[in-house]
C-alpha cells in the first residue's frame, strides 16, 4: 500500500466528515426555530438533504477509524509509515490516535447500528441512549479528527488540504436557507 494514496483518502474522508457534519448541524439544529417555516415549505428537499448529510458524516468519520488492514484509514496509514518514521514521533502519533479513536468508538458504534447496519429491534433513540455521548462530543471528535489528519499531512492549516475551517459551511447553509425563503420559491 502506498502511504501517499492512503493519506489522500483519509484527507478526503476528513473533508467529507466535517463538511457533511456542518451542513447537517446547520439544518437540523441551527436553523431552528427561525428558518423552520422555510424548511417546512420545502420539506421534501430539506428532509432528504438533512438525512443525506447525517448519513454521510457518519460514514466518512467511520472511514477514518476503520481497523481493517485493507482500508484507507488512519490505522492503516500509521502502519504504512512505521518503517520510515522516527520511533518517537510515530509513538506520539499512535498515542494521540488511540486517544482520538477511544473517543470515536461510541460514534462508530452508533453508525453501525443506525446508518450502516440499521438495527431492526432498536429505534435511533434506543441506539444512542446507552452510548452516552452528546452532539457536542460528536462535533469535537469530527473536528479533532480533521485536525489530526491535517497533522498527518504535515500542516496545522486545515484549509491548505481542503478541510473547511471555522463555521463556514454552517453559515453558508443558513445563508442558503434564508435565500430560498427570500426568493419566495
Amino acid at each position: 500500500m502506498r502511504p501517499s494514496k492512503i493519506l489522500n483518502d483519509i484527507i478526503n474522508s476528513a473533508i467529507c466528515a466535517k463538511a457533511h457534519y456542518e451542513i447537517w448541524w446547520a439544518q437540523a439544529n441551527e436553523a431552528k426555530p427561525t428558518l423552520v417555516p422555510i424548511m417546512d415549505k420545502h420539506s421534501d428537499f430539506f428532509n432528504a438533504s438533512a438525512d443525506a448529510h447525517y448519513t454521510a458524516f457518519f460514514v466518512y468519520l467511520a472511514h477514518l477509524f476503520d481497523k481493517r488492514p485493507d482500508s484507507s484509514s488512519i490505522p492503516t496509514y500509521l502502519r504504512s509509515i512505521a518503517e520510515t518514521m522516527d520511533d518517537g514521533n510515530l509513538a506520539k502519533l499512535q498515542l494521540d490516535y488511540e486517544k482520538l479513536a477511544a473517543r470515536a468508538t461510541p460514534i462508530v458504534s452508533a453508525r453501525h447500528k443506525s446508518v450502516a447496519h440499521i438495527d431492526a429491534k432498536l429505534t435511533e433513540k434506543e441506539v444512542f441512549a446507552p452510548l452516552e455521548f452528546t452532539w457536542n462530543q460528536v462535533r469535537d471528535v469530527v473536528y479533532d479528527s480533521a485536525v489530526f489528519v491535517a497533522k498527518l499531512a504535515g500542516t496545522e492549516d486545515l484549509g491548505s488540504i481542503g478541510i473547511a475551517r471555522d463555521r463556514r459551511l454552517i453559515e453558508a447553509t443558513l445563508k442558503l436557507i434564508r435565500a430560498v425563503g427570500a426568493s419566495g420559491a
